[in-house]
């Protein structure tokens, strides 16, 4: 801890100058700290609208380089949120196994219930230039993701989900 040493000759006005400005320090540096790590990460996926320059099945720059990119370790796992509503967590990893930096990734989720019918069906973007760590998946490099998607039957059957690219952007 900080300890402030006065000569006792001095004012008690110039000991409590010291502490004021000690304190101010102390709750400067606790308001920075708190404004950092609530502009941290987004969890993945959480932020919306298209991301520009996006390819999609069908263009060649799409086929080209969708070989490269590897999706594995998939869990569905049910939670709950605060209004008690039902929720998927679906998590994974990405791996970019090309020569190019890896910007977006757009996957399309699909979920079934126990009689193996279409319960939910999502598109999310895990990886994109404004969320997360904010820079592109280089080459080599394997990065988690989570997907939360929201309103699920109560027949939902965690084992049956499917995952395919839907979307990449790379350099």
């Amino acid at each position: 801890m900080l300890e402030l040493s006065i000569p006792e000759g001095k004012s008690p006005r110039l000991k409590i100058m010291a502490y004021t400005c000690a304190i101010f320090v102390v709750a400067a540096g606790v308001v920075v700290l708190y404004a950092r790590f609530q502009a941290g990460p987004q969890p993945s996926g959480s932020v919306t609208g298209p991301v520009p320059g996006i390819v999609r099945p069908g263009e060649p720059d799409f086929e080209y380089y969708k070989k490269y990119i590897r999706i594995a370790d998939v869990k569905a796992s049910l939670g709950t949120n605060f209004a008690k509503s039902r929720i998927a967590i679906v998590s994974g990893f990405i791996t970019n196994e090309g020569d190019r930096k890896l910007e977006a990734l757009e996957l399309r989720i699909a979920l079934y219930d126990v009689y193996n019918k279409l319960s939910k069906e999502r598109i999310s973007t895990p990886l994109r230039p404004d969320a997360g760590l904010k820079r592109p998946l280089q080459p080599l490099e394997r990065r988690d993701f989570t997907v939360w998607i929201e309103n699920i039957e109560q027949l939902w059957n965690p084992r049956r989900l499917e995952i395919e690219i839907s979307g990449l952007k790379y350099q």
